[in-house]
């Protein structure tokens, strides 16, 4: 392969901060709030106009698995704060509090018809399902209220190193290549785009079966009859489903889910799946860009010819970045693994709880997942963080525990991390872990006592169904 030689050159410092957030997906959005509201100066850098990655742009607009089985909410923190947000602004649906953790089979069936996110393991659990366009808005209100200074359009591309010291990153823009300089950089940008730069280790091997090896171009159909769509898929199930597969085989896709959010009632979500070599190779981003919007016009030529209820439908809004399920996954101090998913004890250093849900019985004998603040910190760089899904595991864990909220439980216990570690004046490295835990509490971060042995049996009615893939 040819290479070119490019000549040295100097690059203009435009910002010093405490620290520099780079990605404004969920990830950066509770590093970038948790880290300012401790106190430090913040900069966050994002790629795109607009600030939530997956959950605004890429139209994944489902904050899921917030209670366990038993309907405890265990993901709180700024993943509620968003959702109430949003609930302010009637731009949410979830299931009542009351019924989190409900077996009734009424209550199942009900919200299983208005999202099959909002049922797991035969009960209700909880999830929302959010207004990608006032989430926009809301994101922006909660960095400006936080005093961050944010770059959007900008690509945060390199690291800026000095031996094993990360000392701020370059920029590129409109505006040109541009460097800021801090004293903390986490990297949320879900790829872990600055790895390389910074000599990190990480793994990007995915099983093709797995959820996490595909892509996805989720688009949104209005003027749909919804009453009569879900009418004739209700009393006709047989030609519904015979429809879906003929729309397959003409190139499309089949399966649609209704918006369920206030005066969207003629609004439905297509999502889907699109196999790839890499998602982080730009030919095969590209490559799916083309066929996903191909598949997105066969799909809905095909719905709205034939489809009862899609007379009168058109497309309103197709994804403006890729769903990304996975790539780089850091190796990091610590790196959770397919034998930490049967393990229901708690880490010392645990930072967030992740209800398991989606591995049947084995997520009823261990239906909780325990987050420890190493597998956010790289084996062999300072001052460094990973809050996103390049977070330290194996492609086990990777496959069940690197959605939306996630995510964001991620930022806000890194966020929280470097602003103690400028306070204390020592590294992310060396923070105090009690310290964290009890600020992470504050910020209404539910924390197991790692004092107490956990022991879980379950007794209770059988499942239906024994294991259950998510959809996105």
């Amino acid at each position: 392969m040819k290479t070119i030689k490019e000549p040295a050159r100097e690059t203009k410092v435009i910002r010093e901060a405490d620290v520099v957030v780079v990605g404004g997906g969920p990830g950066g959005i509770g590093a970038a709030v948790s880290a300012a509201r401790n106190g430090a100066d913040t900069v966050l850098i994002e790629r795109y106009g607009y600030l939530g990655g997956m959950g605004t742009g890429g139209l994944v607009t489902i904050i899921p698995q917030l209670t366990d089985y038993t309907g405890k909410q265990q993901i709180v923190g700024i993943t509620q704060e968003w959702i109430d947000r949003l609930i302010t602004r009637n731009a949410v649906d979830y299931p009542k509090k009351e019924h989190w953790g409900s077996l009734d089979k009424e209550l199942v069936r009900y919200y299983f018809q208005r999202s099959f996110f909002m049922t797991r393991l035969d009960r209700v659990v909880y999830a929302a399902i959010i207004d990608a366009e006032i989430s926009k808005y809301i994101l922006n209100e909660m960095v400006e209220e936080a005093g961050i200074k944010v770059y959007c359009h900008a690509w945060g591309t390199e690291s800026i190193m000095e031996g094993n010291h990360c000392k701020g990153v370059i920029i590129e823009s409109k505006s040109g290549r541009q460097a800021i300089l801090s004293k903390v950089v986490i990297d949320s940008t879900g790829d872990g785009d600055l790895f390389p730069y910074a000599g990190i280790e990480y793994e990007d091997n995915i099983p093709p079966h797995f959820r996490i090896a595909n892509l996805a171009l989720c688009f949104w159909v209005d003027g749909v009859d919804l009453k009569k769509a879900m009418d004739f898929r209700q009393n006709n199930p047989k030609e519904f489903m015979e429809l879906n597969r003929k729309a397959m085989e003409a190139g499309g896709q089949g399966g649609f889910m209704p918006s369920n959010l206030p005066n969207q009632d003629a609004v439905v979500w297509f999502h889907n799946r699109y196999p790839n070599k890499s998602q982080i190779d730009v030919e095969e981003l590209t490559r799916v860009e083309f066929e996903g919007r191909k598949k997105m016009i066969k799909t809905w030529e095909f719905f709205k010819k034939n489809m009862p209820g899609f007379e009168k439908s058109f497309i309103v809004l197709s994804c403006p970045q890729l769903g990304t399920r996975s790539s780089r996954r850091m190796v990091g101090e610590y790196q959770l693994s397919e034998k930490d998913l049967s393990d229901n004890q708690p880490f010392e250093d645990t930072i967030a709880i992740f209800p398991d849900l989606d591995r049947g019985q084995d997520s009823l004998d261990h239906p909780n997942m325990y987050i420890p603040y190493r597998c956010l910190l790289p084996k062999n760089v300072d001052n460094f963080l990973v809050a996103c899904r390049a977070f330290s595991s194996d492609m086990h864990v990777q496959d069940y525990f690197n959605l939306i909220p996630h995510c964001i439980a991620f930022g806000e216990a890194a966020g929280a991390a470097a602003a103690l570690a400028l306070r204390a004046g020592v590294g992310v490295k060396d923070v105090d872990i009690k310290a964290l835990q009890k600020q992470l509490a504050k910020q209404g971060v539910p924390l197991p006592d790692v004092s107490k042995k956990v022991d879980y049996k379950y007794d209770g009615p059988g499942l239906v169904s024994t294991s259950f893939t998510p959809p996105h």
